[in-house]
């Protein structure tokens, strides 16, 4: 995906800005300075980004017992203090978007019936994520201009972590945590993207256009969420009996599912309609670098099936996903595709456009790149490992991932804690027969799986 980036110019007129106003740069302290520059990444978002379009995603965790709001209020005001970088609102001016520090804390609010409903980005001090509360559920919800999953659930542990320890529960490790006390390291607030861009990298080949799931679009509001529990020990049994991980095995069961659906599509149709099916699956690149950026840093690989060669067994949608994920997560493969976007920042043309301009431009590339070249969208957050202490206090996670345009039309997210995985899926059609599809696949595989109310 081509990403467009503010020219360098636009960080020159930032700074005098902020000279005027008194905050000057000798500091890395982004309450000092004032302002913080878009990652590569949340470049492209408040371009496309719109009530249908949020780029909203939501990671909640169940307790075993009611959240009191005193105690939470005081745990989020906390952990706000130790991530000022998402203490911040979108600016704009004739050249640039960038983050303007306001020291706001997020908003504490009651669980929306709809998950992942837009923010007033555009509105002057106006917070980027929230913190939802009802009965035992915490969630935090995120616009991708801040951080991606990896980054909102490094401040959801933290939370976690402080409301325990207001409530009076002790907590002896905290391993793997971000204290609230700690200080603030450089590295959390660095472009990842820009510090591991190398020059003169091949980009990756130009993709075909997809295909793409036929069902009609549901009224607005149009999202609708099925959340799901499958049982993990089964199905890394599975996984590991078909030699793959659990990723490949749920990202070949996509596939197969769409392949399912292309042929019903194409039987009711009776036309000779063939496809690419494809995949976008995201990497946490903090794996593959050395880097504890707190923003986005993040990659996708695109597993595909080409249906003009034929029509594939499971089998053999297995063995494909396995070498594509395989070879496409290799840090060599990575760094063509991270080139690509921070090169475009780099050319001479693009650096000196006006906001407006650059703004139709990444709209434009989205809807002809983005919204075409893949067919679906699955994220695995991965397994969740929290202190002992912290863990017998939690029933479950869960991720939902950000509504899909209205061409891909359905996504879909999974975390993993303890012995159970919670898929949910993100849809906008009046169809659940793609989610149905799915998990009787799982089922038929011999995979315990629970279809869960919609809370």
């Amino acid at each position: 995906m081509c990403i467009i980036i503010v020219p360098e110019i636009d960080n020159l007129f930032v700074l005098l800005h902020y000279k005027m106003k008194g905050k000057g740069t000798d500091t890395k302290s982004i309450q000092e300075i004032g302002w913080l520059k878009l990652d590569n990444a949340a470049k492209l978002f408040p371009a496309i980004m719109s009530g249908e379009l949020p780029a909203v995603f939501r990671i909640t965790v169940a307790l075993k017992s009611p959240v009191r709001f005193s105690s939470i209020k005081e745990a989020v005001e906390i952990t706000s203090r130790r991530f000022p970088y998402f203490n911040v609102s979108l600016g704009s001016g004739l050249f640039w978007y960038y983050l303007e520090y306001n020291n706001q804390v997020p908003r504490l609010q009651t669980e929306e019936k709809i998950p992942c409903t837009a923010f007033a980005a555009r509105r002057k001090n106006e917070p980027l994520y929230r913190i939802l509360v009802k009965e035992n559920r915490i969630s935090v919800e995120f616009i991708h201009i801040l951080t991606d999953g990896g980054g909102a659930f490094e401040y959801l542990k933290t939370l976690l972590y402080t409301y325990f320890r207001i409530n009076g529960n002790t907590i002896l490790s905290s391993e793997g945590i971000i204290l609230p006390e700690s200080p603030i390291a450089e590295g959390e607030m660095e472009d990842g993207y820009k510090r591991f861009f190398r020059k003169k990298t091949p980009p990756p080949g130009k993709l075909t256009k997809a295909w793409h799931l036929p069902y009609l679009l549901n009224d607005k509001p149009r999202l609708k969420v099925i959340r799901s529990e499958i049982l993990l020990e089964k199905l890394i049994d599975i996984a590991r009996s078909n030699k793959v991980s659990v990723t490949e095995y749920l990202v070949s069961v996509y596939l197969f599912t769409l392949q399912t659906i292309f042929l019903e599509e194409k039987e009711k149709e009776k036309k000779q309609k063939r496809g690419v099916l494809r995949i976008e699956v995201p990497v946490n690149l903090r794996k593959k670098f050395p880097s504890i950026t707190m923003r986005n840093f993040s990659l996708f690989v695109l597993p595909e099936i080409d249906l003009r060669l034929g029509i594939y067994s499971f089998g053999e949608i297995l063995k494909i996903v396995n070498y594509q994920l395989q070879t496409g997560a290799d840090v060599k493969q990575i760094t063509r595709f991270l080139s690509q976007n921070v090169g475009h920042e780099k050319s001479p043309f693009v650096r000196f456009l006006p906001l407006f301009i650059k703004s139709m431009a990444i709209s434009a590339v989205y809807r002809r790149l983005g919204s075409n070249q893949c067919s679906g969208i699955m994220t695995n957050l991965g397994s969740v490992k929290l202190p002992e202490e912290m863990e017998e206090l939690i029933s479950s996670f869960e991720i939902i991932p950000t509504p899909p345009n209205t061409h891909v039309k359905i996504s879909c997210a999974m975390i993993t804690f303890k012995n159970h995985l919670r898929l949910d899926f993100c849809n906008i059609t009046r169809s659940t027969r793609f989610e149905m599809c799915f998990l009787k696949h799982l089922t038929d595989a011999g995979i315990p799986v629970k279809i869960l109310n919609n809370k």
